[in-house]
């Protein structure tokens, strides 16, 4: 497998990107099927980039694009080693790799494999319209120095960290390795869909959830990651998870608080270095505990503490509801309620 540089140079790039400019259509009407889902410009079929296993520079083709409103950058198959991390910092911008496409930090980088959206300590302009697909995402964490980067200490060094973007589509992404989180979405991430990707042995969490909205996540594996395999904060509202697995994580299998109308089903968790789901608040009073988190035919096996745990008063986390889930070998037992707590709990199955 050929290991190519990132490097600040255009020289290689410059003819790809003219080719797309003039032979997009044909690019889009071939019988190619890696390229027939492309971005699409009010006009039509936006360009695409080839990035060949001898190109060196994917943020130069990103860059690019984004100043042509948009369009694709196309990885061949090869390992990528960036000296910097890659940045989608503007709207309609697909990034797909062939099968066997794996970019990786170099030693000492200190970034996030992939920061989409803004990297201002406080963002205020958003982005949208950005699709990641079919690659592998390795963040080397024994080679970093730290969680954050030392120049933007606000940026955490995720596999890739989504910061005020919206309409993301992530799929068929391997990401593992990252110095903090796999996957992190933050500042107010909308629409952000994640299909057929796995997250595992990153420090911290697999996939953790701030203040967003309108979240879907399916057929995902978070396994052997150093804390969490989900966690789920900050007011978070209306997220999906459905199959498949939380497996053999530092601490619990999923921890989530100052979150609401969550759907959990066909989720298989286990062998988790704590409990298997953690329910929490902050403080007392201040509204910011798991409210109607909803869990349908989820496994809760042999983890080291409980299958389940709701550890808030109903005052500060109402309305939660487990079915038909099965509870097996956890070290604590199956389900701990808070004295003052409420759980619904119907057809469930314990051994």
């Amino acid at each position: 497998m050929t290991k190519s540089k990132n490097r600040n140079s255009t020289n290689g790039l410059w003819p790809l990107f003219i080719v797309g400019l003039i032979s997009c259509t044909l690019m889009f009407g071939c019988c190619c099927d890696d390229c027939e889902d492309g971005v699409m410009g009010p006009a039509g079929p936006s360009p695409v980039i080839i990035v060949p296993d001898s190109t060196e520079d994917i943020q130069e083709a990103i860059d690019l694009l984004a100043r042509a409103g948009g369009g694709t950058v196309y990885i061949r198959a090869a390992q990528y080693t960036l000296s910097q991390g890659l940045h989608i910092g503007s709207s309609n911008i697909t990034v797909k790799g062939d099968q066997g496409t794996l970019i990786a930090l170099d030693d000492h980088v200190n970034q996030p494999v992939i920061l989409v959206g803004s990297e201002a300590e406080t963002p205020t302009v958003g982005i949208e319209n950005i699709r990641i697909e079919n690659l592998e995402l390795d963040g080397n964490t024994d080679s970093q120095d730290s969680e954050t980067d030392p120049n933007r200490p606000w940026i955490r060094n995720n596999g890739i960290d989504i910061r005020m973007a919206s309409k993301v589509w992530i799929t068929g992404v391997d990401i593992h390795d990252a110095r903090s989180g796999g996957l992190v979405a933050s500042w107010n991430p909308r629409f952000i869909f994640v299909d057929k990707s796995s997250f595992h042995h990153n420090f911290f969490d697999g996939i953790a959830l701030y203040d967003g909205e309108d979240i879907q996540v399916s057929n995902f594996f978070c396994y052997e990651n150093g804390a969490a395999g989900l966690s789920l904060d900050n007011g978070l509202e209306n997220v999906v998870f459905s199959a498949r697995s939380i497996l053999n994580n530092g601490d619990v299998g999923i921890f989530a608080r100052h979150s609401a109308d969550l759907t959990f089903h066909g989720l298989l968790v286990g062998h988790n270095g704590s409990h298997g789901c953690f329910l929490s608040h902050q403080e007392i009073g201040t509204s910011t505990g798991a409210t109607r988190l909803f869990f349908n035919s989820c496994s809760f096996i042999d983890n080291d503490g409980y299958g389940f745990w709701l550890a808030s008063p109903a005052s500060e986390s109402p309305n939660n509801t487990v079915v038909g889930c099965l509870f097996s070998g956890n070290t604590q037992g199956a389900l701990e309620v808070d004295p003052n707590g409420e759980l619904y709990q119907e057809g469930n199955v314990y051994q």
